[in-house]
């Protein structure tokens, strides 16, 4: 189950007033993860296997996570990642003349084929564990948290319409409409604590059995693929102790 995120980013200006130069590189190591863009809004998904450039180490809900930059169909986009949903390897990206140019290809082409199948592998549990979850009194659980995380955008585009409105109506409607947002939130947030422990206390008395699903052929059968990489990510995690320990 994802943790909510409510996306209340604290980041320099800096990282949005010019170019930057990335200070490593990533691969995405779950099934999938967001992309936030500078405002908090969900800006892309990306999947495991994914690769990025690192533009800056920044916080998240005073959580780690990553400022990056990636490309979708050949289209860079900026973002931010939590660092929980990837792995880093620090250091200056080498340029196609230079020796180490043709390992660091290899370390990312090994690197996207190991996450994502771990992914397609990780996708089966989850698929699992979410139809599992939906037989719980609390299945409401992520829609709701959904909603709050979209709380804050609302929020900042009530307040901006506010601000720019010609007449006082104007003025008066969207002041209305950030005062029922508040009261309505305080709500969700009540309801969300109400449903989290009846998750809690059903989860305990009828726990999800990681143990059975692991015993099926298709999550033997994509195990099995991730095995055939292990002898190469030993060694690439040899040739980066810190990024294997930030796993």
């Amino acid at each position: 189950m994802k943790r909510l995120l409510l996306l209340l980013f604290l980041l320099p200006v800096s990282l949005f007033a010019a170019e930057l130069i990335p200070i490593g590189w990533g691969v995405v190591t779950v099934p999938s993860t967001t992309l936030y863009d500078k405002t908090g809004k969900v800006a892309d998904e990306l999947y495991g296997g994914d690769l990025f450039k690192v533009l800056r180490e920044v916080k998240m809900n005073k959580a780690p996570a990553y400022y990056i930059e990636f490309k979708r169909k050949g289209d860079p986009m900026n973002g931010i990642i939590s660092a929980a949903d990837g792995r880093y390897f620090p250091g200056a990206l080498p340029i196609e003349e230079s020796s180490q140019y043709a390992q660091f290809q290899a370390d990312q082409k090994l690197c996207r084929a190991y996450y994502s199948a771990c992914a397609t592998r990780d996708s089966v549990m989850e698929r699992k564990r979410k139809q599992y979850l939906e037989k719980s009194p609390a299945k409401q659980l992520e829609k709701l948290k959904k909603e709050l995380a979209n709380v804050p955008a609302l929020e900042r585009k009530y307040a901006a319409e506010q601000k720019k409105a010609k007449t006082d109506a104007q003025r008066l409607k969207y002041q209305d409409l950030r005062k029922e947002l508040r009261y309505n939130t305080v709500g969700l947030q009540e309801e969300i604590k109400r449903l989290e422990a009846t998750a809690a206390a059903w989860l305990e008395k009828h726990p999800f059995d990681e143990e059975a699903v692991k015993k099926t052929a298709v999550w033997k059968r994509l195990n099995a693929q991730t095995e055939t990489f292990k002898e190469q990510m030993d060694e690439l995690d040899q040739r980066y102790p810190q990024a294997a320990q930030a796993l």
